[in-house]
């Protein structure tokens, strides 16, 4: 088996204390079931104008914010959630059209992650925290 050093303990640490963290239930919340099959997100995942899309890069609440802040700059976007767990955002748009999944896809991309349209930006993707990178805690 192999020995831990004491710098492998604290890489480890930090990785841990600086990403991946879970958002903290507020007391006013009830605790999420791990069987439930309904996506764990505050929007109508029902309303027609709630885009869905699958981005099975997503690693950890990091990667979440990472995506959020690239959707911003969309124009239709009004809100967005994004379930870790099913690997997948949620983006409350003003006009659900072609054109604006593609838009949100992009921004995703451009933020380092894949989607089902367009591959991820390389340079941004190589600058995501590793833990945030395909088998991010795996490299530890």
């Amino acid at each position: 088996m192999k020995q831990f050093t004491m710098g492998m303990f604290l890489a480890l640490a930090l990785a841990v204390a600086s990403c991946g963290e879970q958002e903290k239930p507020k007391a006013s919340e009830a605790p999420k079931s791990d069987k439930s099959a309904e996506p764990s997100v505050a929007l109508n995942v029902n309303d027609p104008n709630v885009v869905k899309i699958s981005v099975p890069t997503i690693q950890c609440e990091s990667c979440a914010k990472t995506i959020k802040t690239g959707i911003k700059d969309v124009a239709e976007a009004q809100e967005v959630d994004v379930d870790v767990d099913a690997k997948t955002v949620f983006v409350k748009v003003s006009n659900n059209s072609l054109d604006t999944q593609l838009k949100l896809e992009r921004a995703i991309s451009k933020s380092g992650y894949s989607t089902p349209s367009f591959q991820r930006d390389s340079v941004a993707y190589k600058a995501l925290p590793e833990c945030c990178q395909e088998g991010g805690m795996e490299k530890l």
